[in-house]
């Protein structure tokens, strides 16, 4: 099972401005946390998160993953 150690998750948008759709993107939401989570709740977490905030919206979903040596 692998854990991930912190996560961000950015919700990104155009904002409306008098009945019309910005031309610019914007950070809608966000989620961040440094505590552990597993893989199969982070997974849920994301369809909990999408069915929350977006309410069926059609996005695409970008994911970046690192690996990084752990401190000692």
């Amino acid at each position: 099972m692998i854990h991930i150690d912190k996560y961000n998750v950015f919700s990104y948008g155009k904002e409306w401005k008098n009945g019309k759709e910005a031309k610019t993107s914007t950070i809608q939401k966000t989620l961040t946390s440094k505590e552990c989570i597993n893989g199969k709740q982070f997974l849920q977490l994301l369809r909990d998160l999408d069915d929350a905030w977006h309410h069926q919206e059609s996005k695409d979903v970008h994911v970046e993953v690192k690996f990084v040596d752990i401190e000692r």
